[in-house]
């Protein structure tokens, strides 16, 4: 739940009846491809977990790949994973379900529930949504890392976002928040009068007859929920769990792949709010909407949302205009997810594709020279460090703002890891004769770093 995708456009709600109910006749999809992409991705170490895709109402690839525990057992399309920050997805849908019912506004205060967090008489409930509160995002500190696997009540979470206090007053910047979806949680609680789970059930589980997805606690293998895992050493290493009071309506949703889709094709189809609070969801000020982020692939656009937890990496969008509808929930990944993503779609839409071919690379190592090339440091808007990049004694390092710096290993001219951190770095836009970009991504995150001007 750590961090998201951050990308962007805007699509016509008026039309959208008409595109989710004629387009679905236009996209063919190779579906022996897609498994044999996904067969080579298992078979090389590189992925596990389940994948669904829809076309209209109709499924028309929902397969799953290797092991749900630690004993091996294989996952299946009904097995159930933790989907990380998909879950602000649900949560925004059910304020705006509060604000349809007249119980609260976008507009309202912060300080009507929680007046003694920082700033709260001026943060209103759109910005909470819209990860522009500034309140500080309490998953980014050093102790959360000690914590994170035992329980939390909802006084000790509060008493750790007052101290965490801001990063800027509201409205005047973006900043991904898990405090502020974990507080919208809360709110949720105040305004039903009953604990988050609950609210999540009549709300939103029941009206879709969802029967794999709902508020989740301890991995229970016994009932399908999958563990997670981390390719480490030549195996897959099972990771610690993340006690579910933490993330609460910021990222403890757990479901299987097909209802993920289904949960983005109802929405879109009117089944859960009307056509002017679906409006407003996809209206964006910077990266976010209401709980949506957009996915660009090509001239195409997906409104949906990822996420990242103890080694879960997941995705589900909807392309409105092509009525097709996509979800990938793994346990394990030992890949740029991204890149997961584009062979999906590629493969979807009927665009020229290979299967990756995989091969184990040794290290190569470069000289001073060309350690320069990379040299600098990069900024991304949707990430609040910057990471500067530099040589010394003949090895290429990374600092991220105020962290330590950690050593990269170069797999060629363009690709640097750190493996036991599941970094990855892709160097891109070789201009002047230095780099002036790179594609960043480690567990659920994926971001873009472009070279600051000097």
């Amino acid at each position: 739940m750590k961090k998201s995708i951050l990308i962007l456009s805007i699509a016509i709600l008026h039309v959208l009846s008409l595109h989710l109910h004629n387009a679905a006749a236009q996209v063919q999809v190779d579906t022996d491809k897609m498994d044999l992409y996904f067969n080579t991705l298992f078979e090389n170490n590189r992925f596990i977990g389940s994948v669904t895709i829809l076309s209209g109402d109709e499924v028309v690839f929902n397969k799953a790949y290797g092991k749900a525990d630690e004993s091996g057992v294989p996952v299946s399309p009904e097995s159930i994973y933790r989907i990380g920050s998909i879950a602000k997805t649900y949560t925004a849908v059910m304020i705006m379900q509060l604000i349809e019912q007249g119980e609260i506004t976008l507009d309202t205060r912060l300080a009507e529930f929680f007046p003694e967090l920082p700033n709260a008489d001026k943060i209103t409930i759109e910005q909470l949504l819209r990860h522009k509160s500034g309140l500080y995002n309490f998953t980014n500190l050093p102790e959360y890392m000690e914590y994170y696997t035992e329980p939390k009540t909802r006084e000790e979470l509060i008493e750790i976002f007052i101290e965490a206090g801001t990063s800027f007053d509201a409205g005047e910047g973006t900043e991904y928040s898990n405090t502020a979806f974990v507080t919208l949680g809360f709110i949720i609680e105040d305004v039903t009068g009953k604990p988050f789970a609950e609210a999540f059930e009549g709300m939103i589980a029941e009206p879709l007859g969802l029967k794999r997805t709902y508020v989740g606690d301890g991995i229970d293998t016994s009932t399908g929920e999958v563990e997670s895992f981390k390719y480490t050493e030549g195996n897959w290493q099972l990771q610690p769990q993340t006690d579910m009071s933490i993330p609460g309506a910021a990222g403890a949703v757990v479901a299987n792949s097909y209802e993920t889709a289904y949960f983005f094709r109802a929405l879109f189809d009117g089944k859960l709010l009307s056509n002017e609070s679906l409006a407003k969801m996809q209206t964006f000020d910077g990266p976010f909407g209401l709980g949506l982020i957009q996915f660009p692939f090509n001239e195409k656009t997906a409104y949906g949302h990822n996420g990242g937890i103890d080694g879960f990496l997941s995705t589900a969008a909807i392309f409105t205009d092509q009525d097709i509808t996509f979800s990938v929930l793994a346990n394990g990944v030992n890949y740029n997810f991204n890149n997961i993503l584009v062979g999906l779609l590629s493969i979807t839409f009927g665009e020229e594709f290979e299967i990756p071919e995989f091969v184990d690379r040794e290290p190569i190592t470069l000289s001073g020279e060309e350690l320069k090339l990379y040299s600098g440091t990069y900024s991304s808007p949707q990430f609040p460090l910057d990471i500067t990049v530099f040589h010394e004694d003949g090895k290429l390092k990374a600092q991220a703002t105020g962290q330590g710096a950690f050593e990269l290993t170069i797999l060629d001219h363009q690709t640097m890891t750190v493996e036991a951190a599941g970094i990855e770095m892709v160097f891109e836009e070789k201009e002047d004769g230095r780099y002036k970009a790179f594609n960043f991504s480690q567990g659920g995150l994926s971001l873009r770093f472009r070279l600051e001007e000097e």
